[in-house]
């Protein structure tokens, strides 16, 4: 009694031992939260690429790689876009697959889930598919029968999030002239996006007809946009990018950008005096660009010093005499101010 006994605990530790397939998705393409990849409109039809690897055995029925914009776990549908299909007694453990937003779109064509969204252009919302990998599971009393239900046997799960769509149209809230410089505040831009400031200088022929131009007082002492102390640290780029792209200017346009939410765009290396326009566009995390906000013009000045004192002293970017305060607060702004009178009129 005691050999059968033991021949069919070997037996049963051998049939535990048997496991069914499990697919590993590894991808070189940058990804964000949850794995998600995200594609523009300008990007709908270039392919992505993932590699596979398979561990374990294909029990019945197919092991199969495919896209869909439902949860993963089943048999492909129609409507899926079917990328890999492996029989039991196929010995391949790893390939790669590539497809594109495009791909998918028209593999859901008119299905069910479909609807009339079958291409890039007419997918107008936005819309995500799960990279999925599905396979019959082994279990039963010995866990060596092969199960009827297919299951999710892939891992991670890639998201591939089509966005198409376009940011609002931002706005310019105000414009604070500084020294050889412009600090712009844009308001309207979501999380994660990116703000973008274009910058040209005025056609001369405007910009000589009228005296005032260059002495708008009420442009440097917009309450709203002076109370951000950290618009004058700039992080974005600044480059000549073209030619003539804003209507009236002449010359390159220049375009710095800095992310959404840490403070206003600086705008440096430009002649006190000279009038510029510039404009706003926001670019969100796919590289959808917004269209163009309406145009400002603004000058920068020659600062005399004072101000910049004031600041370095503890003062707000307000303007005005209340910008000081009372008490022992501004008696020190106003007491470090006259030190740095003083040791002015000394040095000249």
């Amino acid at each position: 009694m005691r050999l059968p006994f033991i021949g069919l605990l070997l037996f049963a530790s051998t049939a535990v031992a048997q496991v069914g397939p499990a697919v590993s998705f590894t991808s070189a393409t940058t990804t964000t939260s949850n794995n998600t990849i995200t594609v523009p409109k300008s990007e709908c039809g270039n392919a992505r690429r993932f590699t596979w690897t398979r561990t374990g055995n294909i029990c019945g029925g197919s092991l199969f790689i495919y896209a869909t914009t439902g949860t993963c776990g089943g048999e492909p549908t129609a409507t899926d876009l079917k990328l890999v299909s492996l029989g039991s007694s196929d010995s391949t453990t790893t390939g790669t697959v590539n497809f594109s937003v495009q791909q998918v779109l028209a593999a859901r064509g008119g299905g069910t889930d479909g609807g009339s969204a079958a291409t890039c252009d007419s997918q107008t919302s936005e819309i995500s598919f799960n990279l999925c990998a599905s396979a019959r599971q082994v279990g039963g009393y010995l866990g060596t029968e092969c199960q009827t239900a297919y299951a999710n046997v892939g891992s991670p799960t890639f998201v591939l999030k089509y966005d198409p769509q376009p940011p609002a149209t931002p706005s310019i809230a105000a414009v604070i002239p500084r020294d050889s410089a412009l600090s712009v505040q844009v308001d309207g831009a979501e999380a994660d996006s990116t703000v973008i400031v274009e910058v040209a200088m005025v056609a001369s022929v405007d910009a000589g007809t009228d005296t005032d131009a260059g002495t708008d007082v009420d442009a440097g002492t917009d309450t709203d946009a002076g109370t951000d102390v950290d618009a004058g640290t700039e992080d974005g780029g600044q480059g000549l990018v073209g030619a003539l792209a804003l209507e009236g200017t002449t010359g390159p346009v220049t375009r710095v950008d800095k992310a959404a939410g840490e403070g206003n765009v600086v705008i440096t290396g430009l002649t006190n005096g000279v009038t510029y326009r510039l404009q706003a566009i926001i670019r969100d995390a796919a590289g959808n660009e917004s269209p163009a906000s309406a145009s400002v013009d603004a000058t920068p000045v020659k600062s005399n010093g004072l101000f910049d004192a004031y600041v370095d002293a503890g003062g707000q970017e307000r303007g005005g005499c209340a910008a000081a305060g009372g008490g022992l607060a501004g008696g020190a702004v106003l007491a470090a101010l006259g030190i740095w009178l003083s040791s002015r009129r000394k040095v000249s």
